[in-house]
């Protein structure tokens, strides 16, 4: 009987250790996982910032190189 009571205690640890394990585990994947979406946050502000630059180079461009052609129409 000490023999069963001895691998039922052994047996409880071991589900105490799994469980203590999954719950770790889950914390680390929420913790990544929010990272994740606070990088992908900043990637598209920092994408959209880059794009509204490019915009206003290509508009600054398009004007230059209109006063460029109506100076050698001239």
């Amino acid at each position: 009987m000490d023999s069963l009571k001895a691998a039922l205690d052994r047996l409880a640890k071991a589900v105490d250790r799994l469980e203590h394990a999954a719950c770790a585990r889950e914390e680390r994947v929420t913790k990544r996982e929010q990272e994740l979406t606070e990088s992908l946050r900043e990637a598209r502000t920092e994408q959209a910032r880059a794009q509204e630059t490019a915009d206003t180079v290509s508009k600054r461009l398009e004007a230059a190189i209109g006063r460029l052609e109506a100076v050698l129409e001239n």
